[in-house]
């Protein structure tokens, strides 16, 4: 039976002969556990990183949130609700705004149980 390989995470290991023991304690810049990250509200070459399935600049994404079409509001909040790091949401967005249009809000179960109690969103009664 082969040798089980370790996970140490997406990283090249190779020049440390592939021994670190997990992600972070190598202390190669190419795999430090404090490397930049893609994130934060700048944008990038293709965009705003919480849109992973298309490219949406900042001054878009600011426009569809003043915007009078309430589709495409909610479809940002769920992108900013699912990928978006904690601070990058509220910088976009009020916790009342999320409050407010919760219900519209493209949200797998799990997130939406999780934000639901975050933001103490009272369900429904059926």
């Amino acid at each position: 039976m082969p040798a089980r390989r370790r996970f140490t995470g997406n990283v090249d290991h190779s020049h440390d002969g592939g021994q670190a023991k997990k992600c972070g304690t190598c202390l190669s810049p190419r795999c430090r556990y404090t490397e930049e990250v893609k994130g934060s509200s700048a944008d990038t070459a293709n965009g705003l990183y919480f849109f992973p399935d298309q490219d949406v600049t900042e001054a878009e994404l600011r426009s569809i949130l003043v915007g009078k079409d309430p589709e495409r509001r909610a479809w940002v909040v769920s992108h900013l609700l699912r990928y978006a790091q904690w601070d990058d949401i509220w910088a976009y967005i009020s916790r009342e705004e999320v409050r407010d249009m919760f219900g519209e809000l493209d949200l797998p179960e799990n997130l939406r149980i999780a934000w639901g109690r975050m933001l103490k969103v009272e369900a429904p009664v059926s």
